[in-house]
């Protein structure tokens, strides 16, 4: 039975030197004058639109207007990030490029992304991190849900569909750097690997029981291993 791996992007993957906050600031001054809180919002785990409407209501914008407008705030995101992110000097996290060469010669794995990201955005924070976005077959985004925890399903129902295979909780394993990601695998009854790469130590990860936890993706051996148990 093969197994569908479905990496975070942000602190797992990839540094992105808070070019995400940048890209929000900039599409939401653009479009309602305001980014709203910004300063003082913490952004981990949390999906694009959730930030986006967190920020927004904050300062009285109705959440209905703040909807309509979401696919224009990730236009503008993605323009800007377009500019930007090669500037930021974003970066693979370490040992993620090697791990990645190793599952890419496996016919056992499929490959996928699970991120608050955007959709349009995400792409282009890996390939300005030198990673190619081509080699994540599936994807669940943050643009096609404001609850993280809806997108594990949304990743198996995309991968069952391009390939053919069953993919649910018993053969998909989540990996991220954050409390959310361990509790979005716990919604989709996958496996949660947790890796202590991004803004959380490995003692506050633990806290949250996931199923397995790194300190970082280094030794691809003892990962691979990992990801791919029964």
């Amino acid at each position: 039975m093969p197994k569908l791996l479905l990496f975070d992007i942000d602190g797992t993957l990839i540094h992105s030197n808070g070019a995400g906050r940048l890209t929000i600031a900039y599409a939401l001054e653009k479009l309602f004058g305001t980014c709203g809180p910004l300063e003082h919002y913490n952004m981990s785990g949390k999906t694009d639109p959730r930030i986006i409407t967190d920020l927004l209501t904050a300062i009285g914008i109705a959440p209905k207007e703040i909807k309509k407008q979401l696919p224009a705030v990730y236009e503008l995101m993605a323009e800007h990030g377009q500019r930007i992110f090669i500037e930021r000097e974003m970066l693979a996290c370490p040992g993620v490029p090697e791990l990645l060469t190793h599952l890419a010669g496996r016919e056992d794995v499929l490959v996928g992304l699970l991120t608050g990201n955007s959709q349009l955005t995400a792409p282009l924070k890996l390939s300005a991190a030198g990673i190619d976005p081509l080699q994540f077959k599936v994807g669940a985004y943050g643009s096609d849900a404001m609850d993280r925890n809806e997108l594990p399903a949304i990743g198996m129902k995309r991968a069952n569909q391009l390939t053919g295979s069953v993919f649910n909780g018993n053969n998909t394993v989540i990996i991220g750097d954050t409390p959310a990601d361990i509790l979005c695998a716990r919604a989709g009854k996958a496996t949660a690997v947790a890796v202590a790469s991004g803004w959380h130590a490995a003692s506050t990860l633990a806290d949250y029981h996931p199923d397995h936890l790194f300190d970082d993706l280094v030794d691809t051996e003892l990962v691979v291993q990992t990801l791919l148990a029964e």
